[in-house]
C-alpha cells in the first residue's frame, strides 16, 4: 500500500485551501488522512496515521474507470452505434460527458422519453441533460467533441439511416441518461448487480473498525485522488452522502488536489518524499531485499519507518 502512503507527503492543508506548509520545513507525512483513490480498476479507501496505512480498515469497491467505460459502451452500443471496438473513444466520451447527479430520480424523469408512442417535451428538447457528441471521422474532424443537444439533428440521422442526402452529415451520439447513470455506479453498484455497498457506505465501513476517537480527524481530512475524482459533481455528492451517515458532531471535509491534478497526486507525493534523502533511505528496499522477502517487504518498511 505504498501508493496511499505517498499521498500523505503532499501538502494536505493546501489541498483544503488552508495556508500551505513552510517549503523549508522537513518533509513529513500528514498526521491523519483518509484517502479515497478512485482509479482505473477499482476504488480504495485507506485511512492513514502519520503516513502509515491502517491495514485493518482498508476497504475496496470494485468500481473504477474501466468498469464505467465498459458500461457506457454497452449502453450506447445497444441504443445507438456499435462502439464495442472503440474503447479509447468511449473513454474520451465518458470523461467529456458524464457527471454525478445531485438528484438521480429528477434527472431520470427529465431524460425519460415516455410510454410507447409518447414523446415528452423534456425528452425532445433535451431537458438540459441531453448532449451531442460529434464523433471524429479522422478527415475533417480528428478529435470528437461535446456540444449542446440539437433536436433538429434527429431528423438528419433518420435521413442518413434511410440513405437520403443531407447537408454536412455528421456521426453524432446523443447522450441522455447515460451521462449520469454511468457514474452512479460509484454510489449504487447494485444497479448492475454488483453486490457491494456504495462508496459512502464503504467509507463508513472503513471507519467502523477504528477507534471512534480517530473519526473526527479522518472525516475532516478526506482527500480524493485518481481519474474519477475529475468527474463533475463527484466530490459534492460524496461529501453529502458521507455527512448523512457520519455522526453529526463530526465535520466532514472533502477535497481533491488541483495542482497537481488528482491523477498525478501519488507521483507528486513520491517526489516530495524523495527530497529528504535520509527519510528515503529508511523506506528504500534494495534489489537483494526484494528478491529475498518479496513485495511485502516494501509495505513493512513503510509501516515501521520512524516517520
Amino acid at each position: 500500500m505504498t501508493g496511499p502512503t505517498l499521498n500523505a507527503y503532499n501538502d494536505i492543508q493546501a489541498i483544503f485551501k488552508a495556508p500551505p506548509r513552510d517549503a523549508t520545513a522537513p518533509v513529513a507525512p500528514a498526521e491523519v488522512l483518509l484517502l479515497i483513490d478512485s482509479g482505473y480498476s477499482h476504488t480504495t479507501v485507506t485511512p492513514l496515521l502519520q503516513g502509515r496505512p491502517l491495514q485493518s480498515a482498508i476497504r475496496r469497491l470494485d468500481v473504477g474507470g474501466k468498469l464505467m467505460t465498459n458500461y457506457l459502451t454497452r449502453l450506447l452500443s445497444l441504443r445507438q452505434f456499435d462502439m464495442r471496438n472503440e474503447t479509447y473513444l468511449m473513454n474520451e466520451i465518458k470523461e467529456a460527458a458524464c457527471y454525478v447527479t445531485k438528484d438521480f430520480n429528477t434527472d431520470l424523469e427529465l431524460s425519460w422519453k415516455g410510454t410507447k408512442g409518447e414523446k415528452r417535451e423534456s425528452y425532445m428538447t433535451g431537458g438540459g441533460i441531453a448532449k451531442d457528441y460529434v464523433l471524429p471521422d479522422y478527415h475533417n474532424i480528428t478529435k470528437g467533441y461535446l456540444r449542446d443537444h440539437d433536436p433538429k439533428l434527429a431528423g438528419n440521422l433518420k435521413k442518413i439511416a434511410a440513405g437520403k442526402a443531407v447537408e454536412n452529415p455528421e456521426d453524432v451520439l446523443t447522450l441522455r441518461n447515460e451521462r449520469f447513470t454511468v457514474p452512479e455506479l460509484l454510489f449504487n453498484p447494485m444497479d448492475i448487480g454488483l453486490r457491494q455497498p456504495g462508496l459512502a457506505q464503504v467509507v463508513m465501513q472503513s471507519l467502523s473498525v477504528l477507534p471512534i476517537g480517530l473519526w473526527p480527524g479522518l472525516l475532516a481530512n478526506v482527500v480524493v485522488v485518481g481519474g474519477n475524482a475529475n468527474i463533475d459533481g463527484f466530490i459534492h455528492r460524496l461529501q453529502a452522502e458521507i455527512m448523512a451517515l457520519a455522526p453529526s458532531e463530526c465535520m466532514v471535509r472533502l477535497a481533491r488536489p488541483t495542482s497537481p491534478s488528482p491523477i498525478v497526486s501519488t507521483w507528486q507525493g513520491g517526489a516530495n518524499l524523495a527530497r529528504d534523502e535520509a527519510l528515503l533511505s529508511k523506506l528504500s528496499v534494495t534489489k537483494q531485499e526484494y528478491e529475498e522477502h518479496g513485495g511485502a517487504w516494501v509495505a513493512r518498511k513503510f509501516a515501521n519507518a520512524g516517520v
